[in-house]
């Protein structure tokens, strides 16, 4: 990036420079004037007032202010620090994908950084997040680290991530005067993390020889008038075949191990064979807990229901009898009382000696003529009465329903008592 500031001269003094400036200016021409009227003879004050220098004065207009104007060019991908300050940039560094370059705004008057990063240099205590740039400058291109211990990233990184050649890069510097240093274009080098391998030993080199301890040189006793028994004992013992002390006992470390790998198994296959049996017989014991309570709730539910069928049933059998003769009585009273009504409408239908005549009124129920006695309610069959002079008594007139309470003759009372035996 790059930046080109065009700006309009212009000179901004202030009303006591004004007044000093005129005073200066008058004494100057004064001494002048009276200088040249000594020299050429001619009157000072006379001049003085021609040339208007008695009371001299500044005149000044208004003038705008004039800001300078900015005009920022941005290349088309990042550049990297190319070793030099701009004095007329703000002095803070901008991170650019980790390049650590120049901020390009203008500064804010005479402070050291534009605005934006004045204000983030506030919020942390006076210094930019990521440094100034006269803290790049006094350290090599890759050796600054800024305040929080971070570092440049490579511009190769960079290269490879916009997918640019070092001849784009060069061609896109050289449009803003940038020269690009030729660290910039080289690979970093890459740190193998973890432990530094270790050296190989050539095992060809080391002789070869038999494995354990080296053999003790066995010290020769010989005894005095048994020299041939001695010889004859050493002679039999190198013949014999002796494995070496080191290979004895690593095959004794080895069988301890084995021993101990096999008695480890055993114990945990033990172990796993009880937590199994503990784990069955518990299963089971639940098991037979389970069906003996659902036993046990079943029997329980058998017998109540049973008790409870024998319950109703006794009750059922003691209450059939006493009602049985409850209803016949009922129905032979009902029956006995129809009767007694009926004889009694018959006989008041009946003119007395001693009592006048019975007065029928005819009435009409459901589209049906009746004839129904005004003195005792009886009602009458309109229909036999006309045809046969028959006073059949068909019921009784009921005052509070308005209806006809119809009675029933006995042959209909006697088949209704043989039906409820029947149903019995």
């Amino acid at each position: 990036m790059s930046s080109m500031m065009i700006f309009e001269s212009s000179v901004y003094v202030s009303e006591l420079l004004n007044r000093q400036m005129v005073s200066a200016a008058q004494e100057l021409a004064q001494r002048a004037v009276a200088a040249c009227a000594r020299h050429y003879d001619f009157d000072c004050d006379e001049a003085l007032e021609m040339l208007g220098l008695v009371n001299a004065h500044v005149c000044h207009s208004k003038v705008k202010d004039v800001k300078p104007k900015v005009i920022i060019e941005k290349s088309s991908f990042p550049l990297p620090f190319n070793g030099e300050l701009n004095y007329e940039c703000c002095y803070a560094l901008r991170q650019n994908s980790g390049l650590y370059t120049q901020c390009k705004s203008v500064r804010n008057g005479v402070n050291p950084y534009c605005k934006q990063c004045q204000v983030l240099s506030d919020k942390s205590d006076g210094m930019p997040e990521y440094g100034t740039i006269q803290q790049r400058v006094e350290v090599g291109i890759y050796d600054y680290v800024d305040p929080k211990g971070r570092k440049p990233v490579a511009y190769s990184k960079i290269m490879k991530k916009y997918k640019i050649s070092k001849e784009e890069v060069l061609d896109e510097a050289s449009k803003f005067n940038i020269h690009i240093n030729e660290a910039h274009f080289a690979l970093p080098i890459v740190e193998k993390r973890g432990r530094p391998a270790s050296k190989t030993v050539d095992k060809s080199a080391i002789e070869k020889g038999p494995k354990g301890r080296p053999k003790k040189d066995k010290k020769v006793i010989q005894i005095e008038g048994d020299v041939d028994d001695l010889f004859a004992a050493l002679v039999a013992d190198a013949n014999e075949p002796q494995e070496p002390e080191g290979k004895n006992e690593v095959k004794e470390v080895k069988e301890v191990k084995e021993a101990k790998i096999a008695s480890e198994k055993e114990a945990k296959e033990a172990k796993e064979a009880k937590i199994a049996s503990e784990k069955e017989t518990k299963k089971a014991k639940i098991a037979s807990e389970k069906e003996a309570k659902k036993q046990e709730k079943e029997a329980k539910i058998a017998s109540e229901k049973e008790a409870k069928e024998a319950k109703i049933a006794s009750e059922k059998e003691a209450k059939k009898p006493s009602e049985g003769k409850a209803k016949k009585a009922t129905k032979a009273a009902e029956g006995k009382a129809k009767e007694v009504t009926a004889a009694a409408a018959v006989a008041s239908l009946k003119p007395d000696e001693e009592d006048e005549q019975d007065v029928v009124k005819k009435i009409e129920v459901d589209g049906k003529k009746y004839l129904k006695s005004k003195k005792s309610g009886i009602v009458y069959d309109y229909k036999e009465y006309i045809d046969n002079n028959n006073q059949l008594v068909i019921g009784k007139w009921n005052n509070t329903t308005n209806k006809i309470d119809f009675s029933k003759s006995e042959e209909e009372i006697e088949e209704e008592y043989d039906e409820d035996d029947e149903d019995e």
